[in-house]
């Protein structure tokens, strides 16, 4: 795995800065153009070590060697895109309620309050944008969470639902576009997809 799921990284301030034989930054603006490009299995593992460029301490360190090993072990691995024609847009869209909480560091760090947001848009059965990133706010539940995930990740779809719209009638993308755009989107949680379903809200 990219990352060990169960050992979230935080931000250690009482640690000194780690010496490290690369330059952190250099790696992980490798590692992001990498991950956004075509590995989206490094989007969380990334993201993770992105966060702690500033002042990065001897766990972030290593993350970012784990994550090296990991490429050098898949390197013979890939993603198959296989376009189907009579799909639309579907979005996958999943949560985490602050998933990386520590009781110990939230005081000095609130950042580990906050979920996280994770998604995946596809058109004809292809991704095109994934996403692994902390929402914006704090949460305070697992629905509030992932009704959140489900709107970051639909704001992020419907400009490319009325962009497709509008290919559609410059008569462009005629064999992969449906005849009405639409979009199907998978979520897991009852709640939210209450809210997200009732018309007065």
């Amino acid at each position: 795995t990219p990352a060990a799921s169960t050992k979230p990284l935080s931000r250690l301030r009482e640690e000194p800065v780690a010496k490290c034989k690369f330059d952190y930054r250099r790696v992980i603006g490798k590692l992001n153009y990498l991950e956004k490009s075509s590995r989206p299995d490094l989007a969380y593992a990334v993201h993770q070590c992105a966060r702690f460029c500033s002042e990065p301490k001897e766990q972030h360190v290593k993350a970012v060697k784990h994550i090296a090993k990991y490429l050098k072990g898949t390197r013979d691995k890939g993603m198959f895109i296989n376009p189907c024609p009579h799909k639309s847009f579907e979005v996958w869209v999943d949560a985490d309620f602050a998933g990386n909480y520590n009781r110990i560091t939230s005081q000095s760090d609130p950042s580990t309050s906050k979920s996280r947001s994770g998604y995946v848009i596809t058109y004809a059965g292809c991704p095109i944008m994934w996403v692994s990133k902390l929402q914006t706010q704090i949460a305070l539940s697992t629905c509030e969470a992932e009704y959140i995930s489900l709107s970051q990740a639909l704001r992020d779809t419907i400009p490319m639902m009325e962009l497709m719209t509008e290919l559609k009638d410059c008569g462009l993308g005629e064999n992969y576009a449906s005849p009405t755009i639409k979009c199907t989107v998978f979520k897991d949680n009852t709640g939210a997809l209450a809210l997200a379903t009732t018309p007065k809200i």
